[in-house]
């Protein structure tokens, strides 16, 4: 699906650095191979990294209005990134079947999340028109959010 999405954007960003783009999407492809055959996950990083910039890059050359498609793109980015450090961080050993479980049903709400989540601050962000103090909860709210992610981050693993 995220190759399908990827290989989109150039074409649609027209005649502008379209080789840019698709450098960056490529390079992002390379590293995340390297990421999972490697099992290196500072690699895999920067290969998510490459995604991002090559999507934000893409909306950069594109201009105009907001892209609709932004919450699919960042739901899509969110599972490529869970799958790709949930396939590196596995042992030898194989998993007790609550904690597959688990991690199922917290990867797809975590997915689902994002895209509603997304899809709320497109409808929000389209409607809305009352300048600085929606621009500072939006500011706040971006704050917060990587707060909790990183709390969550640096939870210890039992």
């Amino acid at each position: 699906m995220l190759l399908a999405v990827l290989v989109a954007y150039p074409a649609a960003a027209g005649d502008r650095l379209v080789a840019l783009v698709t450098i960056v999407g490529s390079t992002g492809w390379l590293l995340l191979a390297l990421g999972l055959v490697g099992r290196w996950p500072l690699v895999l990083v920067w290969g998510l990294a490459a995604f991002g910039a090559e999507y934000a890059l893409f909306l950069r050359l594109r201009g105009g209005s907001v892209d609709a498609r932004a919450p699919y793109v960042a739901a899509a980015l969110l599972l490529v990134t869970e799958l790709a450090f949930l396939s590196i961080g596995r042992g030898q050993g194989s998993a007790e079947r609550g904690l597959v479980a688990r991690t199922v049903v917290a990867t797809t709400a975590a997915v689902g999340g994002a895209a509603l989540v997304g899809g709320l601050l497109l409808v929000a962000s389209g409607s809305a028109s009352a300048g600085l103090a929606v621009e500072g909860a939006g500011v706040a709210a971006a704050v917060l959010a990587v707060a909790f992610l990183v709390r969550v981050a640096a939870r210890p693993r039992s």
